[in-house]
This record gives C-alpha cells, structure tokens and sequence, in this order.
C-alpha cells in the first residue's frame, strides 16, 4: 500500500530520502497509480547501476541504528542483487509460493480514495475462501490498519451477506496491552502521541466525557444510509479488532484532545488539526464503506446478486456524502473544537434524568442516540402572511403569478390551504390542480397532524443540515423514521417522550422540554402519505420533494428540477419550507420566470409590465444618469452582476426582469 519508490539491494529493502531530512518521506505522490509507481522504481534500478558503475560496483547507502542514529555504508550491487518489490514477489511465485501481489498506492497518513476501496473490494471479493491476505506499508501502521480493516469488512460481506453485522460471541472491545491509537507512520518525537500522554475519551473539567458520537458529521453520516446503524456498528467491532497497533476511531479523539490543549505550542496544535481531519475522513469513509456493502450494490461482486456497481460510482449517486466529505477538508476545525455547552457544568435542560437517559438509549436507524423530535412550531416564530391560513404559517402569493408559499403547515392548515386554492373536488366540479413543492431537506414526521423535526439533544434549535442531499433520499430517511416511532412506542406501551420549546416570560428565553404523547400507529404520517392521503380525500395536487439547504445556492440540477415542476394542467404552485423564507422565495422566482417566459416568450410579460407603468418598476429613462453607491446596490447593480449581463445576450432585459419578480 505505499505510494513510496522502494528498491531491494541484496535483500533488503531501501526508500528515497533527502539528505537533510533522512527521517521524513521525500514526497507525496497523491493519486499516482500502480503503474506509475513501479515505472519510478524501475528507473530507480537503472539509476542504481548506472552509478555503481562509476564506484567500482557499490553504492553508497545509509543505515539507521536502533536509537536513530544514522550512518553511511557501502553496498556491492550487480543486476542480480537489485530488485523492485514487483521483481520480488515474481520470483516467490516463480518458486512456487501460490501468491497472488498487488500494489495500491496510498498517500501516508491520508484517507483511500474511493477507487483504492474498489481495488482492494475487488481482490478480496474474487480470492478463494481459505486465501490469507497480508498488508504492508511503511511502518505497518496506519494504511496496514486501514487494508486489515477493509478485508474484514469485504470478508464479513461475503461470509454472512448483508446487513454486514459481527456475531456477539466474535466482537472483541478491549485494545491489547501496548497498543498505541493514534500517530502517523512516519512522526517525529516532537509529535509523536502515545496512549500514556492521551486519553481514548477525553474529559472537560465538569467530567463530561467526549465521544466519537459527539462529532455531528457522524451522526449525520449513520443515519443517512438505511442499514448505517449496523454497519457503522460492525466497523467500530471491526476496528477494535485490527487496533493491535493503531484504533483509526480513537485516533480522532486523540488528536481532537491535543488540538484543545491552549498550552500546546501552535505548531503540534496545527499538526494535531490536520492530522484529526485526516483521520476523520478516513473513519467517514469507513462508515460509507460500510453502509455501501451493506446495500444491493456489492451483491454482483461476492455471488449473491445481480447488481454490481463500484464505490465510487455509489458515491457519486450521494452528492450529500461528497458534500460531507469536503466539510472536513475545508472546515476541519469545527469538527474538533470543544463546543459551547461542553464549556458550562453540564446540567440537563431537557427534563428529568429518566427523559434524558431515554434519549442517549434511543438506536433507530435514523432517530438514534441523542436524537429527538421537536415540535416544529416554536415561541417567537414569525407567522404574519398576506393570507390568514389556521395552522399554515407565513403565507404568500406572488403579485400577478400564480405562485404561493407556506412554512411547514399542520395537516389542518395544509387542507385549508388547498381549500383556500380551490384544490379540493366534490361531485360536481373537479378542484384545481395544485403543484406542491416541498423545498425541506431535514427529515420531518407528522405525529397527530402536527409536524416535528429531528434534532439532536445537545442542539435542539439547530437545523441538521445535509447539503446536496436528494428527494428520495430524505424521503427514506422521513419513511425510516416513522418506522424508528412506531417501534419506540410499541416498546414503551404506547406512547412517547417528545419535545418542545416554550417561552419563559420572567428570564425572556426558551427552553426545550420533554414531554410524553400516547401514539397509535395511525397517528404518524411522512409528509409524502400526508400528501398522498389528500390526494386520495379528493385534493387536486401533486406532490414533490425538492431538498434545498439553508443559505446555500440551489444545486443547477435543482434548478432544472424547480422549472420542470411547470405543468400546463395546473393553476397554482405551492411551495413549502421550514420557515418561509430565504430559499423559498428563490424558488418562487424561477418559476415566475418559467411562467413568464411561456405566456410572451422572447417578449417578457414582466418587461411588458414594466412598460406599462407597473407601481413595482421604474423606466429605464426616468432613472438619473448618475446613483449614488448605496442605490447602486439597492438596484442590484454589483459589479459581478454587471459582468454576467455583458456577457449575456439579453443580459439588462433579463435583470430587468428578474428584479421586478423579486420585488413583487
């Protein structure tokens, strides 16, 4: 597994190094590929003899003692005594050891990319049952472990399909005596941490301990997939298992602890950052890993199926799992940070011990440990709309557009709203059709036809964002969450600990709080059977989800999925968000431009309106020749929006239009 040139004179093996920095490796060749690699160490070979030849058939090499110390020494070389790692293992098999070598570069200290899972996926999956495998690296540590834990993954796959799950009486908790958790395979004294200096779970001064599961990333991962929980649940047994010399889910917290040392010089703390992240994408990718064989998609390649579709072709139909990856590359720091409600004594604020210790046992797939339901309506909500609705929050219709929104309606304000739009049919006459466009990309639940959402304790008010996350996604995730409810009530005899916020008028703040609700099966709904049982009451609609995340631009593919929503048979466009605002109104816009492009196209409607005097716009020859800087930006006359509509063929006209539907 190393990316490294390494070369065998007289049957040991050397590696490239600067003289100046004898301990460290030269350079990384990220992405080189096995060719590559055994291409430079070919021509390393011929560069060895070339300069043997110059010194009588020696070469110069250095030697490191046991201390550290490193010494110089000559070493008599000819054709035969020079050998790649390839040339190697070639001649075992010439000699009869029944082998079989591969070479999968890994950069050190850094995360398999998805095709490195794909090739070592594909030649576990393929070797026969009793085959041994063996990995390799530099030091045996860190990529070695990463390998180890790959194969037993593949091999639980293969041996007892799928979910991938490891039989109670196989799973082995303990760490062996003298193992080290964390490190890279090449550190440096100054670095390096060992388990005697490092705690596995570490402790504020409150005595709360910090855990794996305290890192949202991961929670948000596992409750993605459908089998994550199991999975993630077999690679954490797994990973116990192969920690002889490094735990890659321990080495995380070690390096998350150093990191929030204030008194450790800025050097070891930045180390400590970017190796964490390191080590955390690499744990991220594991849970992936996981939840991908756990799925259909591996049956092809282990006999017990049809489908055979790579990782990286998995992971490129879940653009919320690349968008979580690159979270930790571009913001690691947040992931270890210690966060705000660690730093005060911990109190709970959430109810009783019993309601909290329910929540911390809670291990559905998708409301799992830590997670609640809060109810959605909240103190302090804004719920002014231009259209009273009961139970249909911030309602808004577009000024001359068919076009309306709502935040996240009871199921009451929903059918009041449809009513409100003429959507609802009888005997004599058929409602207008209605095209509902769920913008929501957090996982909602409907219980006794209130809404409420998931969070997680620690952060009831913080919506759990999944960027690039698709409709069917979070649907399956909504449909599994019903499921995670029904099953904790059929447990606890019938009801359930809920939450929600209330105002606190003597310190003027909100609080979250527990409280129990006896459920039936009946009273728990997905926003898609909500929808779809309207539809069946005689409701004109169609139904669709459209994830958008908060303060993020909309994806391009999202803005084909908005406009394509047109539907010639319907007379109004509803859109629902969390709130109501923000991303909604931008939705609004892009089919008001759809709308407006179809009634007058290559003569926009708006631009006619214009003309005519609408109280929204102002001709372009009543404006001033000059406008201050203010008014400027007012007008949305930016200098990267004055670029776009230079370079556009009907640029000011388009902007022209755009600005008065934003108003409107």
């Amino acid at each position: 597994m190393r990316e490294e040139p390494v070369i065998y004179i007289n049957g040991k093996p050397f590696v490239l190094r600067e003289i100046e920095r004898p301990y460290k490796n030269m350079l990384e060749y990220s992405g080189i590929d096995r060719e590559r690699v055994e291409r430079m160490e070919a021509r390393l070979k011929e560069d060895i003899l070339r300069e043997a030849e110059r010194y009588d058939g020696a070469i110069m090499v250095i030697h490191e003692t046991d201390d550290g110390q490193i010494f110089d020494a000559w070493e008599h070389v000819n054709s035969d005594s020079l050998q790649t790692p390839l040339e190697v293992f070639k001649c075992l098999e010439d000699d009869g050891f029944p082998i079989k070598y591969a070479r999968v570069p890994i950069t050190d200290g850094k995360a398999p990319k998805s095709s490195d899972f794909d090739t070592l996926a594909a030649n576990i999956a393929s070797a026969s049952k009793d085959t041994a495998f063996i990995f390799n690296c530099q030091m045996g540590r860190g990529r070695t472990t990463t390998g180890a834990v790959i194969a037993c993954l593949v091999k639980l796959r293969i041996s007892y399909g799928r979910p991938i799950k490891v039989l109670l009486d196989e799973v082995k908790h303990e760490q062996p005596d003298g193992s080290s958790s964390s490190g890279e395979e090449s550190e440096s004294n100054a670095t390096r941490l060992t388990s005697s200096t490092v705690e596995v779970r570490t402790r504020n001064e409150q005595g709360y301990a910090f855990g794996i599961d305290d890192i949202l990333l991961l929670w948000k991962i596992t409750r993605l997939f459908d089998n994550g929980v199991e999975c993630r649940e077999a690679l954490d047994a797994i990973i116990d298992r192969c920690s002889a010399l490094q735990n890659i889910r321990q080495a995380v917290l070690q390096y998350r602890k150093v990191f929030n040392q204030q008194h450790v010089e800025p050097r070891v703390r930045r180390v400590a950052l970017n190796r964490g992240a390191e080590y955390l994408e690499r744990y991220f990718r594991l849970i992936a890993f996981s939840a991908y064989l756990g799925s259909e998609a591996f049956d092809g390649f282990c006999g017990q199926g049809e489908c055979m579709m790579t990782f990286k072709s998995w992971l490129h139909q879940r653009p919320e799992v690349q968008a979580m990856k690159w979270s930790i590359r571009l913001r690691p720091g947040r992931f270890f940070n210690v966060p705000e409600e660690l730093r005060a004594p911990h109190e709970s604020q959430h109810g009783d011990a019993v309601m909290e210790a329910i929540v911390k046992a809670r291990n559905g797939s998708v409301l799992g440990k830590g997670s609640i339901l809060k109810m959605y309506f909240f103190p302090g909500q804004i719920t002014s709309s231009r259209i009273q609705i009961h139970g249909a929050p911030h309602v808004f219709k577009v000024n001359g557009y068919p076009v309306y929104s709502m935040a996240t309606p009871t199921i009451i304000g929903a059918k009041e709203m449809l009513a409100y739009l003429g959507a609802k049919s009888n005997a004599r006459v058929a409602g207008q059709k209605v095209v509902i466009t769920d913008l929501r990309e957090e996982a909602v639940v409907y219980i006794h036809g209130t809404p409420f959402v998931l969070r997680e304790l620690n952060k009831p008010v913080d919506t759990l964002k999944h960027v690039g996350i698709t409709g069917p996604v979070v649907e399956n995730m909504e449909a599994r969450l019903k499921e995670d409810i029904l099953s904790e009530v059929r447990q606890s005899g019938g009801r359930m600990l809920l939450h929600r916020e209330e105002y606190c008028p003597s310190s003027n703040q909100s609080s979250v709080v527990g409280y129990w609700e006896n459920i039936f099966p009946d009273d728990v709904k997905t926003p898609a059977e909500v929808y779809a049982a309207l539809k069946d009451e005689g409701y004109n609609i169609a139904y669709r989800r459209i994830p958008l995340t908060r303060e993020r631009e909309a994806l391009p593919s999202d803005v084909d999925e908005i406009q394509n929503c047109r539907d010639e048979s319907s007379a109004c466009y509803l859109y629902v968000s969390h709130t109501g605002f923000g991303g909604v109104a931008y939705t609004m816009a892009i089919i008001c431009c759809r709308l407006d492009a179809e009634v007058n196209f290559g003569t926009s409607s708006v631009t006619q309106t214009m003309v005519n005097g609408d109280p929204y716009s102002t001709p372009e020859e009543s404006l001033p020749s000059w406008t201050s800087e203010e008014e400027a930006r007012r007008m949305g006359d930016y200098r990267d929006i004055l670029s776009l509509t230079r370079v556009l063929m009907h640029g000011p006209k388009s902007k022209a239009d755009v600005d008065i539907i934003i108003e409107r």
